[in-house]
């Protein structure tokens, strides 16, 4: 289903024709745009310890804590990584190319005691902007530019602007409370992607039913 989903979205790419960019000079650039994804989707990066469930297309996590849906990307490649207080997985195209469709990334972190959802909810602007100061510190800077609390589905929605990996990028997040642990469901979208992120709500359908995804186990 998601290379499907995949294709289809490349499939509709579009880009404006203006000034002297002539028609042979825009189906140039769409060939190279599919040539590049499938040249680095060929080199396949599996290097996970959870469960890559290529049959259901899901992700279950190391700890079995969680499952996940993989998210709508091309030839999807995926590593994670595990500490004894929070786990992380990042889904991506090819050798770790992410800018073509996106890095999606999802950070699980074991909180030491219960966490009540009022206490979630008043604590949300403070974790969402730690969150946003250190998740890319090392490949990047965000700032975040609009936020939102869905008291519904006991979350908080954050869009972010800013530089990853020298690329200028937005970054959109959802911290998601489960108790005894908080979610963390990411993806960082170059801002010249033919489906840009530049308010919450914007281009975010296949996000948010990846999000939508998510579940405790």
């Amino acid at each position: 289903m998601a290379l499907f989903a995949s294709l289809s979205i490349i499939a509709n790419y579009h880009l404006p024709l203006s000034g002297a960019l002539c028609l042979q000079e825009y189906a140039l650039k769409f060939v190279t745009i599919i040539f590049t994804i499938l040249l680095l989707s060929s080199c396949s990066v599996l290097n996970t310890s959870g469960d890559m469930n290529f049959g259901d297309e899901t992700y279950t996590a190391t700890s079995k804590e969680f499952v996940v849906d993989f998210p709508v990307l091309l030839h999807i490649n995926a590593k994670d990584t595990i500490f004894p207080q929070r786990e992380y997985v990042d889904f991506f195209i090819g050798s770790g190319y992410w800018t073509p469709m996106g890095l999606y990334s999802i950070e699980w972190l074991k909180l030491p005691g219960e966490l009540t959802v009022e206490q979630f909810h008043r604590a949300a602007p403070e974790i969402a902007k730690e969150h946003a100061d250190k998740r890319f510190s090392s490949n990047g800077k965000f700032t975040i530019v609009e936020q939102n609390s869905d008291k519904k589905a006991n979350s908080y929605v954050v869009l972010a602007d800013g530089i990853y990996k020298n690329v200028p990028s937005t970054w959109i997040f959802t911290i998601q409370w489960h108790h005894n642990r908080i979610a963390f469901l990411s993806k960082v979208l170059p801002k010249d992607n033919h489906l840009p992120i530049s308010e919450l709500g914007e281009n975010t359908e296949s996000y948010q039913k990846w999000v939508n995804s998510f579940k405790k186990l």
